[in-house]
């Protein structure tokens, strides 16, 4: 007789080979006068069988315990020869043992095979055992009971022995978080040891939390998620999930309904999703940026799909073309695009696509919207990778009339500055002349060689005579000037003695300095010997500097002049005791026509050109000069040229 293991017990399937109950009645099922101890069993269960179940019991169908394992007996604590001579009853602790027997066969096929027992061992205890009995009706009518000891495990540890060791390796061994909780109290029933490697608490600890305690709303807002999420026909939610270190991350949570042992749970599964959801904030900070610069800059992103024909266009590309329509198709640029310039543009992209050509275009829209003409520039490349060009679109409408404006100027500017060259060249000439003739015959009078002059014609003879040179200093510096903004002015460098150059300027000033009672004085570093230069241009600039030294400069004070050589650098410094320059001033040195409120009182004051002047000659010799100064203390004035300066 051949007893195969039912669907759903406790065990793999396997095969046991009862092979005689020779002590049981074939006629009537009742044992036989020779009693258990002279039943002859030949039982072919395996030793491997007989380990892994808790107890194996073969009862008559009176009652009569025909054999029990050795597993069985250690359990109850009863010898095999002691339950040889006992009942079922007699181990049945349940309330209906009395009828138990009686009813077996009808409750062996009400449960399929599957039965809850209590059984009472030898010292009184109670234990839990789950039982799969199947009824035999040949060659005699006896049970065989497989026995499981159960006591003080929770639903879900008899769950999982129920459902053997497959379920249990899908989730006490499964790499992800899982956990089973009551949906009605939230209790959290147990976990795998994914869940409590990840949350930080032991089995014991987790299993005697409720899910509120792990999730950081509250049981009301727990429960409110799983309705809405009911409503919307979804089995995953997004939770914070607080750890044992007090750490709090963001989790994806999937829950299923699971019913074990007629208890309907819920069976979750937990994805940690922090890092997640931090690329996601940071990515959508990314995006807010990026619509804000489109926005800002009037730069739109397109894409196109040369596979589906799909097109992408951001907020800002929609309000530059003035288009509304989603989804947009390549017909709708089309569409807002003059018709002059679709050609152009399909070869263009052509080009992109075929040659790899760089896509960089110019053309006009007339937007639905409003019926703007609009002036548009877009950039492209082709990602070969997914088939797809990927661009720019750039509103440059109001840049386009800048520029247009900025060329209009420019000619304008370009008319006038021809104007000033024709003015300049016939200042040149046209005044020039006259003014050298009226200065030559001043002088002839001065010098009285066509007669003699009384005291009052000599004085405006020479009034004559100065109002002439000075006219005429002006206008050779507003000649230099425009040269030099003109780039027109080229120097010409020569060899020559710094020491000798600056005697000469000193020659030059003597008479100004005399004038006023000025002492001038000179020194030369020793190691100054000669400069590559223009020497014109030097000694002009040493000449306005030191003139202007003197001219403000009070009666008997003093101007110093001191050259000397560092770095390959020419370093010359004019020194005066004058009225100074207040800090505001300073920066108004050196523009020209510029004249400051000091020196506006002063009769002495000049065109404003000789500083500007001085500036744009050292610039030209790659050299720089700036001032010292402070009101009523004085000025110092400070140039540099370099020794080596040579003409490009």
């Amino acid at each position: 007789m051949v007893w195969v293991k039912k669907e759903g017990s406790f065990s793999d399937s396997y095969e046991h080979d009862v092979c005689s109950f020779s002590g049981i009645d074939g006629q009537n099922g009742h044992e036989s006068s020779t009693g258990s101890s002279e039943l002859a069993t030949e039982s072919c269960i395996t030793d491997t069988a007989a380990s892994w179940i808790n107890g194996y019991l073969c009862i008559s169908s009176s009652g009569q315990v025909l054999e029990a394992n050795e597993a069985y007996s250690q359990l109850t604590g009863y010898s095999r020869e002691e339950l040889l001579k006992m009942k079922l009853n007699d181990l049945d602790a349940s309330e209906c043992r009395g009828n138990l027997v009686g009813n077996l066969q009808a409750l062996i096929k009400q449960s399929m095979g599957r039965l809850d027992f209590i059984h009472r061992t030898k010292d009184g205890r109670l234990l839990d055992m789950e039982v799969n009995a199947t009824y035999m009706e040949y060659p005699n009518q006896f049970f065989i009971f497989i026995l499981k000891n159960v006591t003080g495990l929770n639903q879900t540890d008899k769950f999982f022995l129920e459902k053997g060791g497959t379920y249990r390796s899908l989730f006490k061994n499964n790499k992800a978080i899982m956990l089973l909780i009551n949906p009605e109290n939230f209790d959290i029933i147990d976990a795998n040891i994914a869940a409590c490697t990840y949350y930080g608490w032991p089995l014991e600890e987790i299993t005697c939390k409720k899910i509120h305690e792990i999730n950081t709303l509250s049981p009301e807002s727990i429960r409110d998620e799983m309705q809405k999420a009911v409503d919307e026909k979804r089995n995953y939610f997004l939770f914070k999930h607080k750890l044992a270190n007090g750490k709090v991350r963001d989790v994806e949570v999937y829950s299923s309904p699971i019913t074990v042992n007629s208890q309907n749970l819920l069976y979750s599964v937990i994805h940690d999703i922090t890092e997640r959801k931090l690329a996601e904030d940071d990515l959508k900070t990314r995006e807010m940026q990026l619509r804000t610069a489109q926005k800002i800059g009037h730069i739109g992103s397109w894409s196109i799909d040369l596979n589906s024909g799909d097109v992408f266009a951001s907020e800002e590309a929609f309000r530059i073309y003035g288009l509304d329509v989603k989804p947009l198709t390549i017909g709708d640029i089309q569409k807002v695009t003059l018709p002059e310039y679709r050609p152009m543009m399909d070869e263009a992209l052509k080009s992109l696509i075929r040659e790899k050509t760089p896509y960089d275009i110019h053309f006009r829209i007339k937007r639905e919207v409003d019926g703007a003409i609009r002036d548009i520039n877009s950039v492209a490349e082709y990602y070969a990778g997914k088939n797809s060009v990927i661009g720019t679109i750039e509103d440059i409408t109001e840049r386009k009339k800048a520029e247009d404006e900025l060329l209009h100027a420019k000619m304008v500017a370009e008319a006038a500055n021809r104007s000033k060259d024709g003015f300049l060249a016939t200042m040149s000439h046209e005044l020039r002349t006259p003014l050298t003739s009226v200065i030559g015959f001043s002088d002839v009078l001065l010098d009285e060689t066509f007669g003699t002059l009384d005291e009052k014609q000599m004085r405006y003879v020479a009034h004559i005579s100065d109002a002439g040179k000075h006219l005429l200093k002006l206008i050779n510096n507003v000649l230099d000037l425009s040269k030099v903004e003109a780039g027109k002015m080229e120097l010409q460098y020569e060899t020559f003695s710094v020491s000798e150059a600056i005697t000469e300027v000193q020659t030059l000033i003597s008479p100004l300095a005399r004038k006023k009672s000025i002492s001038v004085d000179v020194e030369f570093d020793p190691q100054i010997n000669t400069i590559n230069a223009d020497r014109t241009k030097f000694k002009q600039i040493m000449y306005n500097l030191a003139s202007n030294a003197i001219k403000f400069t009070s009666d008997r004070g003093s101007v110093k002049i001191h050259a000397r050589c560092s770095d390959s650098v020419v370093i010359v410094s004019i020194n005066d005791t004058g009225i100074g320059i207040s800090k505001e001033d300073i920066n108004k040195l050196f523009h020209p026509f510029k004249q400051l409120n000091s020196y506006l009182a002063n009769e002495s004051a000049g065109t404003g050109l000789g500083l500007a002047l001085v500036k744009k000659f050292v610039e030209l010799h790659e050299g720089r000069i700036w001032v010292e100064s402070e009101v009523g203390e004085g000025s110092t004035f400070t140039f540099s040229i370099p020794v080596g300066s040579m003409q490009e």
